[in-house]
């Protein structure tokens, strides 16, 4: 069996955290070491979903920026974080003319278009939400 990266990441802060930074004097190493253990933690839940969330997103935004007459550009090259960046931003950066278009404008359209947009905010923040464990 081949563990999966996020399960790396977790042994590793696991072992930073219970073995290293207790051994080390209190203070800067300590806390560094204790640091780079919650890093490694929250890097593990991107690792599990990041590509999902990009795609969800990607895909969201494409709809949004169609419905309001703007070309959301290329699809991601391939499913890899960086390609599915390379879109996600291009996307976000026309998805905030989009929403500054629209609270410019007046009539219901517009008020919908913006709770779109607003909803897809949150919905993208809830799917990107990182939970530290309790230590």
């Amino acid at each position: 069996m081949i563990p999966e990266s996020d399960t790396l990441l977790n042994v590793s802060a696991a072992k930073l955290m219970m073995e290293i930074a207790p051994a080390l004097p209190p203070g800067y190493a300590q806390g560094g070491a204790s640091t780079l253990a919650i890093v490694l933690i929250l890097s593990a839940q991107e690792y599990a979903r990041g590509a999902d969330t990009r795609i969800w997103e990607n895909a969201r935004m494409a709809e949004l920026l169609a419905a309001g007459g703007i070309d959301p550009g290329p699809d991601a090259a391939s499913n890899t974080i960086p390609d599915l960046n390379l879109a996600n931003n291009a996307r976000r950066a026309k998805l905030i003319a989009l929403q500054a278009r629209v609270e410019g404008e007046t009539g219901d359209a517009a008020r919908q278009r913006e709770r779109e947009i607003l909803a897809f905010l949150k919905e993208s923040a809830d799917r990107r939400r990182l939970y530290l464990p309790a230590l």
